[in-house]
């Protein structure tokens, strides 16, 4: 009979070089694993820029099979939420070991997640482009990218005779596309009325250490840039470990959307990915819109909440119970302001911070006229 495991937490800057050999070892060994999310130095860097990060630590014997990072106290989250698109326990699948298994006995009560694995049924499709070869992918498409890429086409034209010479930029370091992208993400959050989560100095903090990594950094964002003759047309600022690409931060000059311009940066990131290395191009959760064209394959996400047995646990779980019942009358009105709450709390730290942030999204939704 094998002994129990030994389960410890420590602060995501107190690992040690061997648990970080050990947990890299775990994520290559297991393809369900493979994401830059899912890199140690990730979550070194969610802590060094938003802080309260730590990592719950599962070993048998001597041996490390099993790390859950997250941030938080009663009320924890997945670490690096909500930018962490993917979120998970780093450890062998066979295993089974869950939140539940690496939290339970500690002072947490609920442990919030927005993208953990989930099973074909219940969880959210992502997008990934496997690439054995831009022109190999190419060939075994289906009629419907197809049709897709003689749209695309088309527009390319007619952006290089009404705007200027279509031009990519892979890899960039020009600091003007890398402002230009947050200025168009800044403005469509307020359009939107949604949280700007780069405004904040933690997750803003976050992009540009990753970004200013360059381009031979093991873990690193690299950016992709579209110029119609010298105009910035598009830009993808996404988080790479050199062989996965997953699209994070996107945003074009809304001025030339009729030219399609962040598809055609997508083309031509696929173009690229030959020569720069990258094998999948992960555009995220969700088959939505274009992403339908492109997936090759998808895995499934899904948020929700781990309750454990203590007064915070029980707080949550009453409120999600209440949720539930209310929801035929309300629709998802609570289970969006919970969500908007989390997201906010998760990247601003005080109360009197959470509260403006909080009115003033209220505000902006109340605020807008109807479409």
């Amino acid at each position: 009979m094998s002994s129990p495991l030994s389960i410890s937490t420590i602060a995501t800057d107190a690992m040690s070089e061997t648990d970080r050999t050990a947990w890299l070892a775990l994520r290559d060994a297991h393809p369900e694993l493979e994401s830059p999310y899912h890199h140690p130095d990730y979550h070194q860097l969610v802590h060094a820029h938003m802080g309260g990060g730590k990592l719950s630590l599962a070993r048998d014997g001597h041996t490390l099979v099993a790390v859950l990072p997250w941030q938080g106290g009663r009320f924890a989250r997945a670490s690096g939420a909500p930018m962490s698109d993917y979120q998970t326990v780093i450890a062998d699948p066979a295993r089974a070991l869950n939140a539940d298994a690496l939290l339970r006995g500690q002072a947490v009560g609920a442990f919030h997640y927005t993208a953990m694995p989930s099973d074909d049924q219940s969880g959210q499709p992502t997008a990934r482009i496997a690439l054995a070869s831009a022109d190999k992918w190419r060939a075994e498409q289906d009629g419907s990218y197809r049709r897709h890429l003689k749209s695309t086409r088309r527009r390319i034209r007619k952006a290089e005779t009404e705007v200027g010479e279509r031009r990519f930029v892979h890899q960039s370091r020009d600091i003007d596309a890398y402002a230009a992208l947050m200025r168009w993400k800044s403005e469509k959050f307020s359009e939107t009325g949604k949280y700007d989560v780069l405004a904040n100095p933690g997750t803003s903090g976050l992009l540009r250490e990753l970004w200013e990594r360059g381009p031979s950094a093991e873990l690193r964002a690299d950016l992709h840039v579209l110029y119609f003759g010298d105009r910035i047309a598009a830009c993808d600022l996404g988080i790479t470990d050199g062989r996965i690409f997953h699209s994070w931060i996107v945003g074009y000059d809304a001025e030339l959307l009729p030219y399609a311009p962040g598809i055609q940066l997508l083309e031509g990131v696929i173009d690229a990915s030959d020569a720069i290395g990258y094998r999948v191009i992960d555009l995220g959760p969700g088959l939505d819109g274009y992403k339908r064209h492109y997936a090759s394959h998808s895995r499934h996400v899904a948020g929700g909440v781990v309750t454990l047995p203590s007064a915070a646990g029980a707080l949550a779980g009453l409120y999600d119970r209440a949720e539930d019942r209310l929801r035929a009358r309300t629709g998802d009105a609570l289970g969006k302001a919970r969500r908007r709450y989390s997201q906010i709390a998760a990247c601003e730290p005080r109360f009197g911070g959470q509260a403006k942030a909080m009115g003033q999204a209220l505000g902006a939704h109340f605020g807008r006229k109807p479409a």
